[in-house]
């Protein structure tokens, strides 16, 4: 009887099961591990095993590689497809403020995603952030939204304010909950409950961000069955100072910051010369490859066809080997390890289950 030895994992093909369509080829990996198992039972007799009950077979593959194709990430993720095209990315980039106070970016941000820090000497740990310019101009955020009014009968408030400069829209909160979206400074809020009382505030948006929030009007609605709208009710001198000290977000120093046409940022002049800043943004970017990790998205199942050599002891040949697995699902946990030290390891483990023939996998090994 001849004696053979058995080495290699390549050319991994997973297809559609049933369709045999190619969902992925890797033409290596460094291991490969199949573990068969199943339950046994006992009856005894005499205290001794006299007859065995084996349950039904499982099995578990794992693959583990260093190279790898990025679709082989987005199927055992449960992603369809590895989806590439222009996709937000978020960028880092340091820069020695020059004497223009103009930071260049390398790409235009995304409206409303940049964020600047003053950066300490190491140049990495963030000092002061600098906060983005109040003031409605382009490349800032709206002013505060001023002059809030609120009247309400028993089931219903109608809120007003002054249109607040540089703003494109407007978010509307009772009780600090978002509650409406209107484009034009006024709101109407409905069903509420009679004789109870409800605070109202207003934020000014823009594609730069929110401004800050409006001093909150505090209204009480009518007994029930009022109809006749109250008597408008605007917010207290308390209310004013307080939302006024919240929305002073440019310090007594001027430190300041607001976004170009061209995406660049200027800094105001109080910002320190050949100090060092970093900028954080969103920016789109071409040529991106992603997949997406969904808490409720998982894997098809798949064939898996894997080819290893085989050798004969006696004559030292080596003959072409063929593993199926026929109905084969990735597990919903799966490592992807990174170090600085090593390259990249990818370990995924598959359920092994049968196919509708009972079947698992079959072995194949050519001799000729």
């Amino acid at each position: 009887m001849a004696t053979y030895g058995m080495k290699d994992a390549s050319n991994l093909t997973i297809v559609k099961r049933g369709t045999k369509d190619v969902v992925l080829y890797a033409d290596y990996a460094n291991t490969s591990n199949v573990e068969w198992k199943s339950d046994r039972v006992y009856a005894k007799k005499k205290n001794a095993n006299a007859i065995a009950w084996d349950g039904a077979r499982t099995g578990e593959l794992t693959v583990e590689t260093e190279l790898f194709d990025l679709k082989l990430l987005a199927l055992v993720a449960g992603d369809k497809e590895l989806h590439s095209g222009a996709q937000e990315i978020m960028k880092r980039e340091a820069y020695t403020l020059s004497s223009d106070h103009i930071i260049k970016l390398d790409n235009k941000p995304v409206d409303g995603s940049v964020s600047v820090f003053r950066l300490k000497e190491d140049g990495i740990e963030h000092d002061v952030e600098i906060p983005q310019l109040v003031d409605g101009q382009a490349g800032a955020v709206p002013l505060m939204v001023s002059d809030v009014s609120v009247s309400a009968n028993d089931t219903t408030a109608n809120i007003s304010w002054t249109a607040a400069k540089g703003a494109n829209s407007y978010v509307v909160f009772r009780d600090g909950v978002q509650i409406g979206q209107p484009v034009t400074a006024s709101f109407e809020d409905n069903n509420l409950s009679p004789e109870k009382q409800y605070k109202y505030t207003v934020v000014a948006v823009n594609t730069n961000g929110q401004s800050p929030v409006s001093a909150a009007v505090v209204v009480t609605t009518a007994t029930k069955g009022t109809r006749a709208v109250g008597a408008a009710v605007k917010a207290t001198r308390e209310a004013i100072k307080e939302a006024e000290a919240n929305a002073k977000v440019v310090s007594a120093n001027g430190l300041n910051f607001k976004v170009l046409d061209n995406g660049n940022i200027q800094l105001s002049d109080a910002n320190l010369v050949g100090a060092h800043y970093a900028v954080y943004y969103m920016a789109q970017v071409d040529g991106v490859k992603s997949f997406t990790i969904a808490a409720d998205q998982f894997a098809d199942n798949f064939e898996i066809y894997g080819d290893s050599f085989i050798r004969d002891q006696q004559n030292g040949k080596d003959h072409f080997a063929q593993v199926h697995f026929k109905n084969a699902k990735p597990q919903g946990s799966f490592n992807f390890n990174q170090s600085s030290k090593e390259p990249t390891s990818l370990s995924i483990k598959f359920d092994l289950m049968p196919d509708e023939n009972h079947e698992m996998a079959t072995y194949k090994f050519i001799e000729d």
